[in-house]
């Protein structure tokens, strides 16, 4: 039994040196080291060129809901007051008017996901029948920057537009 016991603890001792020095790196062994990537110049020429076809877009592939398409000479009246009709409900989503010979429409929302659009077109279900989510190039986000400046710039009256008191 002595004999098992002294077997055990040599065994113990020697596991616990073991994982002492068998470890991984330290961590500033890793952190001198360098690092070297090489890539092929022509990935440099593909990605401005990605860029810069991005730029001519003016936005990106997404989604909206389509509330109206018509043709005729009563049809850019419709699709106006249609347009009118939900900017009054819902002042907070833009809505566009679309030309595309000869057919104008009104498409409404900018969404990145064909989910979110999806969405929006079962809520205005209700109040505008027939519509559907339609592929669309929409506009990019507004950033918390420029909407943050917009504010600023509705709170600040301008020195013309000051109220005699």
């Amino acid at each position: 039994m002595r004999k098992l016991y002294t077997f055990i603890v040599v065994i113990f001792s020697i596991a616990a040196f073991c994982e002492e020095s068998i470890g991984q790196q330290s961590y500033y062994d890793v952190v001198d080291s360098a690092l070297a990537i090489e890539r092929d110049v022509r990935l440099d020429s593909l990605v401005m060129r990605h860029r810069r076809i991005n730029q001519q877009k003016n936005g990106f592939e997404g989604y909206r809901v389509q509330l109206f398409s018509g043709t005729g000479t009563e049809a850019r009246l419709q699709a106006n007051n249609l347009r009118a009709e939900f900017m009054g409900l819902n002042p907070d989503i833009p809505a566009y008017l679309i030309y595309q010979a000869p057919n104008f429409k009104v498409r409404v929302g900018d969404f990145r996901t064909e989910l979110e659009a999806i969405r929006m077109q079962r809520e205005l279900s209700y109040q505008f029948p027939g519509g559907f989510v339609a592929r669309d190039l929409i506009k990019f986000p507004k950033l918390s920057i420029e909407q943050e400046k917009e504010e600023e710039e509705l709170e600040v009256p301008q020195e013309g537009n000051l109220l005699p008191e």
